[in-house]
């Protein structure tokens, strides 16, 4: 009894106490949106710099280490250490290391920071790996160490790991505690493995080459139940290349050949680590790559994707958002649309026989369309089938690991196959490998025009158009019925070739897409949804429902859209080639005309259905 009063005591004291402090329980994460490739800010706005590092969970708080680029150099300035709960908002914590924390720090190098947990120590070990800072030939690794995930961590020296070259490096640590180095030797040439002391802080025992003479770097490695993955990316500089990866059920090996993961250059991307993310009802995986820039490394860019991995078989596919549920566990792309172009029938200006038009929108990374000899400029294009929302255009593009180019391009949209619009320049591109566009065009075909290919390290351009994959998002486009302003049951249509208004028509002649101006983007022109050939346009004053070319054509076809001369909640177009004219209707025909009287605005006023 005496025992319930006190539980009751204690149970009041603590309501009381809520109430006086406003105190809560902590809010669980909620879900976030990630944008890859932007600028990545910290809650303070500052410049996030963790490039190359390594993230840790401690309770439910993550940590992220990386190397601290703003300088724009890369000799060392700082580890950094960032935390957060939802993965999005990154609060800048300490520096891991600075050239103050030792001599040999002073003028060097420390890349790709990884920091895991000892629970029999309780010490947070950190490994990179080390050069002095001026060349690349000392080839070792660095290792330190902290009490508490955000340091200060107290560096210990640096070595080479049984007398061996280490260079690009990760940690792994299985689920039974005992911890691994895995680091590129012999020039990058060749992977080996290391397992570690108890203490972390050494080399126990070497174990069986991973890869010999491959020529892998960057290595990142998680285990899903009992297989692990391995990726790596080969040794091209500060350039993106393709990712492979490897499987086995045993650190020791043997791993399985390495297969290629996502496209030609990982989407313009090199693998920094693996995050594993798991939550109340699920566990997910997650890529982590740097999108590096090597003219300002500071601006370097980070690059998250769902990494699917199932039985022996790892996939990756690009999304320009990723959604992330730190308390769930739930990780997911975020597709701006529909993917509308695999499969669809595809054409090129030329192709070989063996590398036809198709294989670049046949869903594969790893088949390409290839031209049939060194032409510039080059167009390849896809027909949608129908006209289309477009919103996003994915190209991954043809590289040559060491002689890179960059593709200069225009992306150009049409409804009839006839007349082309520039739906966006990238004339000035100069991404590598890998582009991802945001548009918004209606079309039913997507052409891009290949103008050039600018070699960084050749004089001229001495490749052969090709492409390995487009993808076209979005989704059908609206189609929109313009009734009358005085006369609701009368419609904008196409009557037997005519423009007129027709009372109740059926939707084949009164459905509308608005397109971009065929002869000014910033105005529109009317497409027949049933027959995306047919477009309104005038012709001595008179609108009719025709297919044509040509500049007289797109000028006939152009309008801007204004509010409407009767009733400013609705609409009128005025004429594009001729700015005083307004199409309006007379009678039940549609026609260009000036407009002055109270009954012309009227016939010249139409209502969006």
């Amino acid at each position: 009894m005496m025992y319930s009063i006190f539980k009751s005591m204690l149970v009041c004291m603590l309501v009381m106490a809520i109430s006086v402090t406003g105190f809560t329980a902590p809010a669980e994460a909620a879900p976030q949106t990630i944008t890859n490739g932007t600028p990545w800010k910290d809650v303070n706005n500052a410049s996030l710099q963790a490039h190359a590092g390594s993230i840790l969970k401690v309770g439910s708080t993550y940590y992220w280490y990386g190397e601290d680029k703003i300088h724009n150099s890369a000799n060392f300035k700082s580890v950094t250490v960032y935390s957060s709960t939802d993965l999005k908002n990154w609060t800048w914590q300490s520096y891991a290391l600075t050239q103050s924390s030792h001599s040999e720090l002073q003028s060097a190098k420390i890349e790709r920071p990884k920091v895991i947990y000892n629970e029999s120590t309780g010490k947070y070990v950190l490994w990179g790996h080390y050069e002095n800072g001026s060349d690349y030939t000392l080839a070792r690794v660095a290792v330190a160490t902290a009490s508490t995930p955000t340091g200060p961590f107290t560096y210990h020296g640096s070595f080479r790991p049984n007398n061996n070259e280490s260079r690009d490096m990760t940690l792994f640590k299985d689920t039974d505690g005992t911890a691994y180095l895995i680091s590129s030797s012999n020039n990058n040439y060749n992977l080996r493995m290391y397992r570690l002391t108890s203490d972390y802080l050494g080399i126990d025992t070497e174990m069986n080459m991973i890869y010999e003479g491959d020529h892998r770097e960057a290595p990142a490695i998680v285990k899903k139940g009992s297989v692990y993955y391995l990726i790596t990316s080969g040794a091209s500089g500060w350039y993106p290349n393709q990712g492979m990866y490897s499987t086995a059920t045993s650190l020791n090996g043997p791993w399985s050949a390495l297969q290629p993961l996502g496209n030609s250059s990982t989407f313009y991307t090199q693998p920094a680590f693996i995050l594993t993310v798991q939550g109340s009802s699920s566990t997910n995986y997650i890529y982590v790559g740097d999108r590096w820039n090597p003219g300002a490394l500071g601006d370097s860019r980070y690059v998250w994707l769902p990494l699917t991995l199932n039985g022996t078989t790892a996939s990756l596919d690009y999304y320009d958002q990723i959604s992330i549920d730190a308390a769930t566990g739930a990780v997911s792309g975020v597709t701006n649309g529909t993917l509308l172009s695999q499969g669809k029938t595809a054409t090129a200006q030329s192709a070989l026989v063996a590398n036809p038009a198709s294989y670049a929108n046949d869903g594969s990374y790893q088949s390409e369309w290839v031209a049939t000899s060194v032409s510039w400029p080059h167009w390849w294009k896809v027909d949608l089938g129908s006209v289309q929302q477009i919103n996003n255009v994915q190209i991954s593009w043809w590289m040559m690991k060491g002689s890179e180019g960059f593709y200069q391009y225009k992306i150009e949209t049409s409804t009839d196959n006839v007349n082309w619009s520039v739906a966006l320049d990238r004339t000035g591109n100069t991404t590598y490998g890998f582009t991802s566009d945001t548009l918004s065009a209606h079309a039913r075909y997507v052409r891009i025009n290949m103008v050039n290919a600018d070699l960084w390290n050749n004089p001229g351009n001495w490749y052969t158009p090709r492409l390995w994959e487009v993808k076209v998002y979005g989704q059908a486009a609206a189609a929109t019925k313009w009734q009358s302003h005085n006369y609701p049951t009368r419609y904008i249509a196409n009557d037997g070739g005519a423009g007129r208004i027709v009372d109740n028509p059926t939707a084949a002649n009164s459905e509308w897409i608005m397109v971009p101006g065929l002869a000014d983007p910033a105005g529109v022109s009317f497409v027949l949804k049933s027959n995306p050939s047919i477009y309104l346009r005038h012709y001595n004053y008179v609108l009719q429902a025709q297919s044509g070319s040509g500049t007289t054509f797109a000028a006939d076809a152009t309008f801007y859209q204004v509010a409407g001369l009767a009733d400013s909640s609705k609409i009128s177009f005025r004429s594009y080639n001729f700015p005083s004219r307004y199409i309006r209707h007379s009678s039940y025909n549609l026609r260009i005309d000036p407009i002055s009287t109270v009954a012309e605005r009227n016939d010249a006023t139409f209502a969006k259905q």
